[in-house]
This record gives C-alpha cells, structure tokens and sequence, in this order.
C-alpha cells in the first residue's frame, strides 16, 4: 500500500480542483477502498482522493516526475478488491483499458478521464458500435458520466475529454465463449457494427462454439503487430 506524495505527469494536467473534488465525491468511492490513480499528475486527484480514503496507490512512469518510478502496464494489479480513478495518458488508452477490464481480478469500479473520441469506441450507440463496445457490453455498464471543458487541463488540450464510468454488470454468460463469438463475427462480417447491441445476445444463444473457439486469441496476436494509433493507441483495432 502506498501513501501519496505530490508526485507530477508530463501530460495535460488537471487544474480545476472543485471539479475534481465533485466528480470524487460523486463516486462510489468510500473511506474503506483501495484506489488505484494511474498519471498522478500534480497530484490534485490524488489530494482529494485522500480526503476520501488513505488507501491510494498511484503509478507514475517518468523518472523525471518520481523518485519511486513504475510503469502502469507491467505494474501487478491489487488481488484484493479496488477502485480506478484517473485521468490516464491518452497516448496508452487502449493499452490501459484492456489492462483494467481484462484482468484476473478486475477493478470493483472504474472511473477514467480520457480522450471523447477514445470513449466513444467503449460506449454502446444506437446506429453502429465498435467491437470493443459489444465485447464488453454483457459484462460492464460503460457510461459518459462528465464532459470536462478544456480549460480544465493545463496545457489546453487540443482534444476534449470525458469522464467514464465503468460498473460491473450481472452475467451468467462464459466470457471467453463469448469473446470468440464476438472477434469471430467481426472479423468475417463488415456488417457486424450495424447489428443492435441486445441482438447480439439473442444470436450467442444459439451460437455454436466450436464454429469461433479460438478467435479472439487469435485477433489480440494478429493485432499485436500492428503498430499503436498515434493519439489513442490502439483503441479503433483493439478491444
């Protein structure tokens, strides 16, 4: 367990302090949990998150910023329960959120300030959604919960940003049948993203397995090549 200092981030920091406070204090974060802060910052998420609760660990990559310094993605994850809030590095988006919602043992919530365009790709649409949107969408409710303005940051983005919601859902479905069920019609199927979110659940029940075991791990190899978007890493390719 880590107690925070006033570790910094060479990204768009946070400056507006009375947002950060309501949007912690809007949370489901209690005195009782374990938060994780991914980008620390200036540490004004970290200062008000320990208003709420002593137990924060936070992550920070750059040597320069830290005496103490730990990259996020090969950081071992609590295997007790915890929270997430951050306002993550846009450049690793993808990367981050695969690492949080892919794990053994997953976060109880998950709040992420990210890039809009970023978070509209986890989100459900009524037109047309993103592999990504319905991998997830039996298992997690993935909401747009704030719109942060860019005066918001310093320095000024040239992106805006959003804060999302991640909360567990209540599933009886077998994820990795159905992760192969999802990459497999995706990936032979252009018209995949036009077919209704609840759709999809009505056509795994009468799925047959062996038609699509293994397509998901063989995506996530095949997407292993491909080289990271430059401004959200990956998000449009990988789930």
């Amino acid at each position: 367990m880590y107690k925070l200092r006033q570790p910094h981030l060479s990204q768009n920091f946070l400056t507006n302090r009375e947002l950060v406070s309501k949007l912690i204090r809007g949370s489901s974060i209690s005195p009782s949990d374990t938060v994780l802060e991914i980008g620390p910052g200036r540490g004004i998420i970290t200062q008000e998150l320990l208003k709420i609760t002593p137990h924060v660990i936070a992550i920070e990559k750059d040597p320069k910023l830290t005496s103490h310094p730990r990259d996020f993605l090969t950081y071992p994850l609590p295997r007790t329960p915890y929270k997430v809030f951050a306002n993550i590095p846009f450049s690793i988006t993808g990367a981050i959120v695969r690492k949080l919602l892919q794990a053994p043992n997953p976060p109880a919530d998950c709040y992420l300030i990210m890039q809009s365009e970023a978070a509209a790709k986890f989100v459900i649409h009524p037109q047309a959604n993103t592999m990504a949107a319905i991998l997830y969408y039996p298992f997690l409710d993935i909401k747009i919960i704030h719109r942060l303005a860019r005066t918001d940051f310093s320095p000024t983005p040239a992106v805006d940003s959003v804060l999302v919601r991640f909360t567990h859902k209540s599933s009886t479905l077998i994820k990795s049948v159905y992760q192969d069920f999802i990459a497999y019609h995706f990936t032979h199927n252009r018209f995949a993203k036009f077919v209704p979110a609840s759709k999809w659940l009505t056509l795994f029940a009468s799925h047959n397995p062996a038609l699509s075991r293994g397509s998901f791990t063989h995506l996530q190899r095949l997407q292993s090549l491909l080289p990271p978007h430059p401004r959200i890493s990956g998000v449009s390719f990988k789930p």
